[in-house]
This record gives C-alpha cells, structure tokens and sequence, in this order.
C-alpha cells in the first residue's frame, strides 16, 4: 500500500490543482475570511520529539492553519508547523499574517497580536473584570460566524488521514495535507455545494 500510494500522490494533487481556490481573488472582492488552527497528530520522531509536543493537546501533532471565507468554503490550507507553536506563532511562521495584512479576517483568541478581529476577553475593561453587555452581544455574533470554520475543520478530520495519528515519512506530511485539501475542494465541488 505504501508503495501504491507513494506513486498515486503526486498525480492526485497535480490532478486536482485545478480545484484550489485562488486567494487572492478572494481577497480583491474583499471577501471576510476566518482562521483557525488544528492538529494533526503525528508520531514521535527523534530529530523533532519536543518541538511537536504540544502541551495543550498533550500529544504529538503539528499545527495547520485552515482559512474558510464566512460560508464555510474552504480557502487555504497553510504548511504545517510543530504542535508546540500557538496559533499566534504558527500564523506568523506559515507566511498567513502577510498574506492578509490589510483585510478583514476573524480569529478566536489565539490571534491576538495580529490583525484578526478576535472576542472581547475578561479583565480587557478598566476597572472591571466582567464583560459589558456590548462585550457579550459581540462575543455572541463573533461565535455564530466562525461557526464557518470549525465546520470547515471539521470536514477536514473526516478523512482519516488527518484525524489518527500519521505514520508516513515525516517530510511528505505537508503535500499529504495539500493533497487532502485539494481532494476535499474536489469533493464539496462534486457535490454541488455552493459555499
């Protein structure tokens, strides 16, 4: 199977490298966008064993940045990073924040320090610890669309291959998730969804 499927990858994804959607357009129509990260885990290889340990998850992974626009569609699937580096960082090394500088995209509070339009936090108001009410209110609309996301993710974790642990050679990993990506642009676009 290894053999098999080491041939079948690159013709795959120079197959389908007519799906990808282009970002840049995107961006141009001024489309919003939003980002989050997720992980996909991996097994503990010497040359790498801490700086893939990431410490929330509690496991070997590496941390792939998933851009949707406020629909659901997906957008970009940026290059991995290790699982030890927090979505602030990872968005900085995969070459994202230069990428958006500018535009309008919303985040969860993991990018705070960019340009990401994130939630309002506790202890952010002077003089209080608690939210207002038009903290709330804000919180609320925020979460209702990065719903778009976490949906976009969570197609991506259906295929088993990101979901379970991979146990392929470590340097192909980054073409495996582009291939995925591309399969998954392919496969939302076969089903006629219009996103």
């Amino acid at each position: 199977m290894s053999r098999a499927y080491r041939r079948m990858l690159p013709l795959i994804s120079e197959a389908l490298a007519f799906e990808l959607p282009d970002i840049h357009d995107a961006l141009n129509r001024g489309e919003s966008l939003i980002i989050d990260g997720t992980d996909v885990p991996v097994r503990k290889h010497k040359p790498a064993i801490r700086t893939h340990y990431s410490g929330k998850k509690r496991k070997h992974c590496v941390n792939v940045q998933v851009l949707t626009t406020i629909s659901g569609r997906l957008m970009l699937l940026a290059e991995p990073v290790p699982g030890s580096h927090h979505d602030r960082k990872a968005i900085t090394e995969s070459g994202l924040e230069e990428l958006l500088a500018g535009t309008l995209y919303l985040g969860d509070l993991g990018y705070q320090g960019t340009d990401a339009m994130i939630p309002y936090k506790k202890g952010q108001r002077p003089g209080t610890g608690e939210l207002i009410e038009h903290d709330k209110a804000f919180n609320d609309q925020l979460a209702k669309i990065r719903w778009a996301v976490e949906q976009g993710i969570s197609h991506l974790k259906n295929w088993k291959i990101m979901a379970e642990i991979y146990r392929g050679v470590f340097h192909e990993l980054p073409s495996v998730i582009q291939t995925i990506g591309r399969l998954e642009f392919f496969r939302l676009r076969s089903l006629g969804t219009r996103l």
